[in-house]
């Protein structure tokens, strides 16, 4: 090939080779019309469409053979679909284009210098950071060749962090319409983050980048034509860190709330304890807390000491420096809960005495094979586990249940001497 380009162009045709392993089935065996295993890529653009294809393929090591499978197909689909939902909805949030002043306030906002990025609210600045590292690494790679981490990276760029964290953020901002500042800054972070996202994923998927591409307003070139992403952009660390610890107290109240098997719509109050700089800028982001942790609130309340009500609310350490309390009585019916826990524990009790019965039985660990014993032995110790937490969070249950009955008494006997009372008068 090389010498047949320089005889009939008299130049090389190429400077680099890229070698790929083989496409192999998802046992990994090598595909044959005798194995019956072969994967039709027209078949398989059919079902799962051009660009999952590519994507799957291009998310391979070089060098290295792919198993292809369908799971990974399937996959590739959704975060396909996935990324063609989060352009419908960064359209549906910009305003028509005939909102002339709205659109100039929004091109108002600039990303590339450390004066604009710190003027940022935090969720804004940290998405945009860990964009600005994102293009560096992937522009690494790129020019590496190392395809296959061009695309994890981005992946878990905009699922992890773009859909999962900022879309959702962002909808603390969008509620104020009419062209509001902070529905601006919002709006063009978002259209910033997602033309970049489309640049960095269009060389892998052509086709779906390329029309959201030109359903984004004011795009005057097609997306194969359009710069690559400026490098070296300012981030800041800082910022980062910041949302990370806001991040990792959302995370602590869903788990408490899925522990504790609280209503999705229903809205919990909560004290977050902390130091007077976490508090500071924890506190500036309450209301995208409140809505990504489904909070009350008008009920958040920021301290730096524990509240009057801790004995009777489910201590969070979100991080070090940052705890949360939940009032117990705000998530659950604590009667009804220890009712059900209690005969949840009476059957792992149950389960677990069979579980060590059979254990304790010398025929069973002699003659079964070893990893049904195994199989056994760790059952019964995840079984063992999942009793005393179980036994634990009874017992809390239970003297937050006697804490909340002994708090109401002063207002019952209070309650009681009035009513009292007005019947004297009225005898």
């Amino acid at each position: 090939m090389v010498m047949m380009g320089i005889e009939f162009t008299g130049t090389v045709p190429f400077s680099y080779v890229y070698l790929h392993g083989l496409i192999r089935d998802s046992q990994g065996r090598k595909m044959s019309k005798t194995l019956g295993n072969v994967i039709d890529p027209l078949d398989t653009i059919k079902e799962f469409g051009t660009d999952a294809l590519r994507f799957t393929l291009a998310l391979g090591t070089a060098g290295q053979d792919l198993n292809l499978s369908t799971e990974r197909l399937t996959a590739n689909k959704a975060f396909t679909n996935k990324l063609w939902n989060a352009g419908k909805f960064v359209l549906q949030n910009l305003p028509s284009q005939d909102e002339a002043a709205v659109w100039e306030n929004i091109n108002s906002f600039q990303f590339d210098t450390e004066e604009s990025l710190q003027m940022l609210p935090l969720p804004e600045c940290w998405v945009i950071s860990k964009l600005h590292l994102l293009i560096d690494a992937v522009t690494a790679s790129y020019d590496k060749y190392f395809f296959g981490d061009v695309g994890r990276e981005t992946y878990d760029f905009f699922w992890a962090d773009f859909a999962d964290w900022y879309i959702e953020a962002s909808k603390a901002r969008l509620k104020h319409s009419g062209g509001h500042t902070v529905a601006s800054v919002s709006q063009a972070v978002l259209l910033y983050v997602f033309q970049s996202i489309l640049k960095l994923l269009h060389p892998f998927m052509p086709f779906v980048t390329e029309e959201l591409w030109q359903a984004l307003p004011n795009r005057q070139e097609a997306l194969i034509v359009s710069p690559w992403p400026q490098t070296s952009l300012p981030r800041d660390s800082n910022s980062i860190k910041k949302f990370e610890n806001l991040q990792a107290l959302t995370r602590s109240i869903r788990n408490a709330r899925a522990e504790y098997s609280v209503e999705p719509a229903k809205r919990i109050s909560a004290s977050i304890v902390a130091n007077d700089e976490v508090i500071g800028y924890v506190s500036k982001e309450k209301e995208v807390l409140a809505l990504l942790s489904r909070l009350d609130l008008q009920n958040v309340h920021f301290t730096n000491s524990p509240p009057a009500n801790a004995d009777q609310s489910v201590h969070l350490v979100a991080g070090e420096g940052l705890e949360a309390y939940l009032p117990l009585a705000d998530m659950v019916d604590i009667t009804a809960e220890v009712e059900r826990l209690t005969k949840r524990l009476s059957k792992m009790q149950t389960e677990y005495q069979g579980l060590a019965a059979r254990l304790s039985s010398p025929k069973f660990v002699e003659k079964a094979p070893e990893d049904i014993v195994r199989g056994v032995q760790e059952k019964a110790a995840e079984t063992k586990e999942k009793i005393t937490l179980t036994k634990n969070r009874l017992a809390f249950l239970k003297s937050t249940g006697e804490a909340c009955s002994e708090s109401l008494l002063p207002s019952v006997e209070k309650f009681s001497a009035m009513a009292f009372t007005e019947r004297s008068k009225k005898q």
